[in-house]
């Protein structure tokens, strides 16, 4: 049975013609997210969850009635239920799809049959499958956008970090990824090895792909490990195969510095405890930046005339040892605080709306309750 998570509030809103905003009219925003992930834990971290708690707080602070259907990790399933909402009689305004397993062409050839209009987020769509169905309003004129985050910087920083932690020793460094086709992780693995070519020094023993498990990272820190071990740096895709490698560190090996990407809860209590070295943090944000960009699009405020239909955000940013409280507490502690209106450039009335969206985190936290 799928799981779905609905928040209702009231709005000014109205019916958008394809590509261009109109002004409000007195009917609520109605979005769909189409959520890849799992709504119970099962060994694969919290991301589709905290990504989705993220963007149901951004819709209600911006006033959107959001739908959140869980695919359990099951890609057919996803199709079937973009076929799903383009079936309905009462269409929303938007719906929000993930290009999780390649599956992003398929739900828009799905999904334009329904007068929705499309926002893609955290995984862009390869160059090659650009290169067949075209960018955004383009073939598909319903799919508005993309939002994504900048996973190569996010990689590039943490990988900064770890150079900063084992200080003059010489970086010797194990790599565990995701998939080798899903955008995520290419960047990802790119933005490492751009900062280890840039530093001069280090080398990457070996990049290993994984399945974003706890478990495999685990499996694959002990084999990595024996089979090199002077290495002092892992670094993973993700804070679950980062928390896996981290035991294997523990049971075969001493002084390696292990960090992730995500910034999840048990990531962040492993680096306050001393155990995971750092974290690229802030992938369970792209849903709540993404709510901002179709609540100014519905208000007749095109994001694409800031920063272009295609947004790749630079907002990730390292967490370690010496700043994970004050993130920890103000970003999941104090979540209900946070005001997710600053970033709109309609509701912040009476400020700049040139330029683009600064998606920073600092930004968020700084103004939250008790800070």
């Amino acid at each position: 049975m799928q799981r779905r998570t609905l928040l209702r509030t009231c709005v000014q809103a109205g019916v958008l013609a394809v590509g261009r905003p109109l002004r409000a009219q007195p009917r609520p925003a109605r979005v769909v997210f189409l959520n890849p992930g799992e709504s119970v834990e099962r060994g694969t971290g919290p991301l589709w969850r905290s990504l989705g708690r993220f963007m149901t707080l951004a819709a209600r602070a911006l006033d959107l009635e959001l739908e959140v259907v869980y695919a359990e990790r099951d890609h057919l399933l996803m199709l079937r239920q973009a076929e799903e909402v383009a079936r309905r009689a009462a269409a929303p305004d938007y719906v929000v799809i993930v290009n999780e397993k390649m599956a992003a062409r398929q739900m828009l050839e799905s999904l334009s049959r329904s007068p929705a209009k499309v926002l893609v987020i955290h995984n862009d769509l390869t160059a090659e499958q650009r290169r067949q169905i075209g960018n955004e309003r383009q073939q598909f004129g319903r799919w508005i956008g993309t939002a994504v985050a900048d996973n190569a910087r996010g990689g590039w920083r943490l990988m900064e970090e770890l150079y900063r932690q084992v200080g003059q020793s010489e970086p010797r460094i194990i790599g565990i990824t995701g998939d080798p086709n899903t955008p995520v992780s290419i960047e990802r693995a790119q933005g490492v090895q751009q900062y280890v070519d840039r530093a001069g020094r280090g080398r990457i023993l070996q990049l290993a792909h994984g399945d974003w498990s706890y478990a495999d990272g685990e499996q694959k820190g002990r084999v990595l490990l024996a089979r090199y071990p002077d290495a002092n740096i892992i670094w993973a895709a993700n804070d679950s195969m980062a928390l896996g490698a981290l035991r294997a560190v523990r049971e075969h090996a001493s002084g390696v510095r292990v960090g992730g990407m995500g910034g999840w809860p048990d990531a962040l209590e492993s680096i306050a405890a001393g155990g995971q070295a750092a974290t690229a943090a802030g992938h369970n944000l792209i849903g709540a930046w993404a709510m901002v960009l179709l609540h100014d699009y519905h208000h007749g405020h095109d994001f694409a005339e800031h920063g272009g239909p295609a947004q790749k955000l630079d907002y990730l940013f390292v967490v370690h040892r010496g700043n994970v409280a004050r993130y920890e507490e103000l970003l999941f502690r104090q979540a209900e605080t946070l005001d997710f209106r600053r970033y709109s450039k309609v509701a912040q009335a009476g400020r700049s709306r040139s330029g683009r969206y600064d998606f920073t985190i600092e930004r968020l936290v700084s103004k939250a309750r008790g800070s």
